[in-house]
């Protein structure tokens, strides 16, 4: 038995039990066939034997009734005589081994001759002999009948014999295997205890229990299985203990701090980093009862929430454990308080830098311009312009460093209107012409007509047409060929600069964008160009696309969008004319410089050296607009600006802010001019904003939430108009340009005022920020599957107001 396996017993076994019932079921079978076959031959031959028997007593009563009649003559009673002889001959066939039947067929056949041989006279006398005759003949039928009862009662003996034997051979074999089964039971079941109880062991914690195998093959071949899986768990679990303590160590010295929470909010485990940072959140502590210093749960999963705590800023992030909360949620909480401040002075040194390097670059600048349009000799004019091109460069430079600055700190902002990219490029082209005449390369400008017109800021064009332009010219040979064209395609306008070149390798053109890297790894220029336009570019909402192939040549493809069919295209500098402006600038060689740009537009210029001195002017007499310093003495910018937003007569005054600061969130909704000062651009920027006004905002919502919203719209200095319902906010689109909408998702129709917005400003993303106060009817985040928190509304119209990249509600 130990060494057949389970199956092959089990086989043998019945195939022997097989066997024998076979053999006892064909054997009983073969009983009853016999028996019954039996019967029936006995049946044929007792009914033949009747049959016979009446027939000879036919024929007898025939040729009685032919003697007694005399009729016939011989011919009758030879013929009957035969009838009777053939009669009897059949009897006898028919009962061919019963002795009795023949003597009574004798008897007849006796009795039927002294008849025939008796006179016909003398045939009364012998009656006593025919009735004897015809007695055997009908005893004859009598024993056939009684032949089939026999032979009846014969069968049912037999046939009952066979079925007693066949049951008593099925409960043998019945008997035979359950003997067997139990047998094979009992095999099985010492080592099926042994294997079962040893795995209790090992389930209970026991890691080292083992079996030894015994039994069936499959038993042993199963124990073996059973001590190799209990030697891998063991293995395991020794692996993942040496993990757990890895970790935990990990988790100990983490500079993070980590709290994880079960599915009821409640803390379970803290690292030392959270005893540090957050003391207060011991374990044991329910986060949903007494959530303390962490953000609200939905806040924190998926994103980084900041939160200023103990004088420090934290950014939170939370985690599912599981497939759902109720797994369990992990925070992640880690120090920004360092980044932050790193940040801040990044902040502050781009500020001072730019205030301390392009106040007087501004002042260079200008008055080397203003001193280029006097009469001067040749060489003085030579000079001059020696002094220019360097001042330029080093604006350029000095621009270039900033911008990168601005990036990274996100304060770099672009103020986009309907512009001709045409005569942009042309701009620039003629201004670089000589740079390319120098080195004899051709430069050719090709403008397809009937262009549409772009929705971009000039200034920005500008600044990526000759970026591009300066590009091409450092890496084209001498004589070379450079092409400008300005195309369209669909909604956007194509700007395209392709050179014949040295070009790019692959891996070149996957670098180009990167900061400081130049194609050659040597040469001239800082390596920034291309970063800068690809941030000018995304800010834009436009692409830009790089192809090129060593010894060929590159070209770059620049794609802006087109502005609207309904913007408002009158020109910005025309608007100027005739106009009062009050410049509030501190250092008096910046002031007389603007006041001189804005000269031949015939602008009434007046200069404030101070904030006081600009609201005291302000509040005596009218002014168009305003230009401002945020560099102040001793009442900054940020104090000037927020006492005219604070005065309802001056509150929509447009507001120019001339300084590197633009882009915080008290300057969000204002226009603004960098240092040093374009000429083009400080311009165009007082008369989009005569043309335009101060960005504001339109909030479509209930007039239950206005004393919510407003005060916190005001604190944040954001000029804006309410409207309830879909057919106001239509109504006050078409008075107003406005920049972003603050949409109540709890109002009654928020789709029909939604469809009903017309916004027209000047900014880079014209927005709706849908916001929630957590009591909305079942389906109206279908207007917007993200909105904004109540308590983040204001923030998020700041973000959208500075051009934020990451304001996801943009229409």
């Amino acid at each position: 038995m130990r060494r057949v396996s389970i199956a092959r017993s089990l086989l043998l076994a019945l195939v022997g039990l097989t066997l024998v019932l076979a053999s006892v079921a064909a054997l009983e079978v073969a009983s009853l066939y016999d028996a019954r076959q039996n019967y029936e031959d006995e049946l044929a031959r007792s009914f033949s034997g009747e049959v016979a028997a009446a027939n000879l007593l036919a024929a007898g009563v025939v040729e009685e009734s032919i003697l007694r009649a005399g009729r016939g003559g011989a011919t009758a009673r030879d013929r009957a005589a035969r009838a009777f002889s053939r009669a009897a001959a059949a009897a006898r066939a028919a009962t061919p081994r019963d002795r009795a039947s023949r003597a009574l067929i004798d008897r007849a056949v006796r009795a039927e001759r002294r008849l025939r041989r008796a006179p016909r006279s003398s045939l009364d006398s012998l009656a006593p002999e025919l009735r004897a005759g015809r007695a055997a003949t009908a005893a004859l039928a009598a024993r056939q009948a009684r032949i089939r009862g026999a032979a009846r009662d014969r069968a049912s003996s037999r046939t009952k014999s066979a079925v007693i034997a066949a049951a008593v051979a099925g409960v043998l074999a019945l008997i035979a295997a359950l003997g067997l089964v139990s047998v094979i039971v009992g095999g099985l079941r010492r080592p099926l205890e042994t294997l079962v109880a040893t795995t209790r062991r090992l389930a209970g914690g026991e890691l080292g229990a083992r079996v030894e195998p015994e039994g069936p093959a499959e038993l042993q071949a199963l124990s073996t299985a059973f001590n190799a899986m209990a030697g891998d768990l063991e293995s395991a679990q020794e692996r993942v203990e040496a993990g757990s303590r890895r970790l935990a160590a990990v988790i100990e010295s983490l500079g993070d701090a980590l709290i994880i929470c079960d599915g009821s909010g409640r803390i379970v485990e803290v690292n030392p980093r959270a005893r540090t940072l957050l003391p207060e959140l011991a374990p044991g502590r329910s986060l949903s009862e007494h959530p303390g210093p962490l953000p609200p749960l939905e806040r924190a999963l998926g994103h980084e929430a900041e939160i200023d705590h103990g004088g420090r800023t934290l950014a939170v992030t939370a985690a599912r454990m599981g497939p759902s909360l109720s797994d369990g949620v992990v925070f992640t909480v880690r120090d920004h308080t360092e980044r932050v401040r790193l940040e801040r002075a990044k902040s502050d040194f781009v500020a001072t830098a730019s205030h301390e390097l392009r106040s007087p670059l501004t002042s260079i600048k200008g008055f080397v311009e203003l001193l280029g349009s006097t009469d001067v000799t040749s060489r003085q004019r030579g000079f001059i312009d020696i002094i220019l091109l360097s001042t330029n460069r080093l604006v350029d430079l000095v621009n270039d460093l900033l911008d990168v600055a601005r990036v990274e700190a996100g304060q770099l902002e672009i103020q986009r209107r309907p512009i001709a990219v045409a005569e942009a490029v042309r701009e620039v082209a003629a201004l670089m012409q000589p740079r390319f005449d120098d080195r004899d390369q051709v430069l050719e400008v090709e403008i397809a007509p009937a262009l549409p017109v772009a929705l971009a800021d000039p200034a920005r064009v500008r600044q990526i047409v000759t970026n591009l332009l300066t590009n091409a010219h450092l890496y084209t040979d001498d004589g070379g060929r450079i092409t400008v064209s300005v195309g369209a395609a669909g909604d956007q306008v194509l700007l395209a600069v392709a050179d014949e070149g040295r070009g790019m390798s692959a891996d070149q053109v996957a670098r180009v964008f990167d900061r400081f890297y130049r194609g050659d790894g040597h040469g001239t220029g800082t390596g920034l160009g291309l970063s800068i336009v690809r941030s000018l570019v995304d800010l834009h909402d436009g692409s830009i696309d790089v192809n090129s192939e060593l010894g060929r040549g590159t070209t770059v493809t620049v794609r802006l969008p087109r502005a609207p069919a309904t913007s408002d295209l009158a020109e910005p500098r025309q608007a100027l004319r005739g106009r009062r402006v009050l410049v509030v600038e501190d250092e008096a060689d910046v002031a007389r410089l603007i006041v001189a740009l804005l000269e031949p537009y015939d602008v009434e210029a007046r200069v404030a050296a101070d904030g006081h001195e600009a609201l005291a002017l302000l509040q005596r007499e009218h002014y168009d607009a305003v230009t401002l310093d945020i560099g102040l003495g001793t009442m900054d910018g940020h104090e000037v600006l927020r006492a005219i937003r604070g005065d309802a007569k001056l509150r929509r005054i447009p507001v120019i802010v001339v300084s590197v600061l633009a882009g915080r969130d008290a300057l969000a909704a204002e226009w603004s001019v960098s240092k040093p000062i374009d000429a083009d651009e400080l311009t165009d920027a007082i008369g989009s904003a005569i043309l335009a006004g101060r960005a504001r905002v339109l909030v479509v919502g209930r007039e239950v939430m206005r004393d919510t919203i407003g005060p916190l719209l005001d604190r944040r200095n954001v000029d804006f108009a309410w409207a309830t319902s879909g057919a106001e906010a239509a109504r006050l689109c078409e008075e107003t340009h406005f920049e972003v909408a603050l949409v109540d998702s709890g109002m009654r129709a928020p789709h029909a005022a939604l469809a009903q917005l017309d916004l027209r400003g000047r900014r880079l993303r014209r927005s709706v920020v849908v916001f929630s106060t957590g009591d909305e009817a079942p389906g109206s985040r279908a207007l917007d599957p993200n909105p904004v928190p109540i308590e983040d509304a204001t923030q998020a119209v700041v973000d959208a107001l500075r051009d934020s990249a990451g304001m996801e509600a943009g229409r």
